[in-house]
């Protein structure tokens, strides 16, 4: 058992009852912080400045029963105390809002069941609280909720998938979970899965959904099983997320890369041939230049020979350049086609 004080507010006008309460918990040492009214009016007078986690009240006071504390502590679990005979009283206070009841006996062994009633009340809060977080959670988030039983019948929605699939909850609530899907059942091979890229170089996996108006859209779709404390399977919880304006983005992204690709390309293909074209070219004037300085072309002064062995040795450079830009260009337009084509694989369809 956890060691945690609990502020009990006891609510009980008989002054021995009092006592045996007080007496039982001083000796069963419980860590408990009591605080005593002895009536509906002073009861209400402590709960209008101070919380507690558990009351503790007697069904028939002096000023009042129990039923006039109830609307005023909602968040508050109470056990009643009631005396034997009375148990349709309790149960009728029971399904107003109390939590529990303890029936009264003329030895007080009821208090021995406080213990554990406060026990368990305390941890049946909790667990509400839990649920209503948890709850308040799914139904305020953006993204779109939805669970299926083990039969794939769907269970629950939240409203963010209500507005994203164009559903009333008590139109889909029962539903098989394959009207989401568009045409056959799903499967691995039928879901129209495809990848879109995230951020940096990883790929992400989507699916293609279809709303109530039979209109397709792609969502980013992760699933959980969830289980019993034994560990039963007892359904399937999926979270769905839009991506119709990002698959947008991404596709004009796409459409402006290529484009970019195509000029550059276009760029280095003109490159290629210009280089192709200069290297024949300077083949040629290399030509010339041995057949003028070999006297194929007749007689030529010092200084035209000087003059033509400066241009061969800025032909030799100049060829140098031209074909180093030629690899350049040719392997710049190799990877750009294997770019284009890795693109083109990974279109959505």
């Amino acid at each position: 058992m956890e060691n945690t004080r609990y502020k009990i507010l006891l609510i009980e006008d008989d002054k021995l009852d009092q006592k045996a309460f007080m007496r039982m918990v001083k000796d069963e040492e419980l860590s408990y912080d009591c605080t005593v009214a002895g009536s509906v009016s002073q009861a209400q007078g402590i709960l209008g400045s101070e919380r507690f986690d558990i009351i503790i009240a007697d069904y028939s006071l002096g000023d009042g029963t129990a039923l006039d504390i109830l609307d005023s502590v909602k968040n508050t679990p109470i056990i009643l105390v009631t005396g034997a005979g009375d148990e349709e009283t309790a149960i009728k206070a029971w399904k107003a809002g109390a939590y529990d009841y303890l029936i009264k006996d003329p030895e007080r062994n009821y208090l021995r069941a406080v213990q554990i009633t406060v026990e368990n009340a305390v941890k049946h809060k909790k667990t509400i609280e839990q649920v209503q977080l948890l709850s308040g959670a799914v139904m305020s988030t953006d993204d779109s909720v939805y669970i299926t039983d083990m039969e794939n019948k769907i269970i629950f929605v939240n409203k963010a998938f209500c507005e994203t699939y164009g559903y009333k909850e008590e139109d889909i609530v029962g539903k098989d979970g394959n009207i989401l899907w568009i045409g056959r059942p799903q499967s691995e091979n039928t879901r129209s899965v495809f990848r879109t890229q995230t951020a940096g170089s990883a790929w992400e996996v989507g699916f293609y959904h279809k709303r109530k108006d039979e209109s397709i859209f792609p969502v980013s779709l992760s699933r959980a099983i969830i289980r019993d404390e034994n560990g039963n399977q007892t359904a399937v919880v999926g979270v769905a997320r839009d991506i119709s304006e990002r698959i947008f983005v991404e596709d004009k992204l796409r459409t402006e890369n290529l484009k970019l690709m195509k000029q550059s390309q276009l760029k280095s293909e003109l490159a290629v041939t210009a280089s192709k074209e200069l290297r024949t070219l300077l083949v040629a004037l290399k030509n010339i230049i041995h057949d003028a300085m070999t006297g194929a072309l007749g007689k030529i002064s010092p200084k035209l020979r000087e003059n033509l062995e400066l241009a061969n040795e800025n032909i030799d450079r100049f060829t140098g350049i031209i074909n180093d830009l030629f690899e350049i260009s040719k392997s710049d337009t190799d990877k750009i086609e294997v770019e284009s084509e890795v693109s083109d694989s990974f279109q959505i369809t």
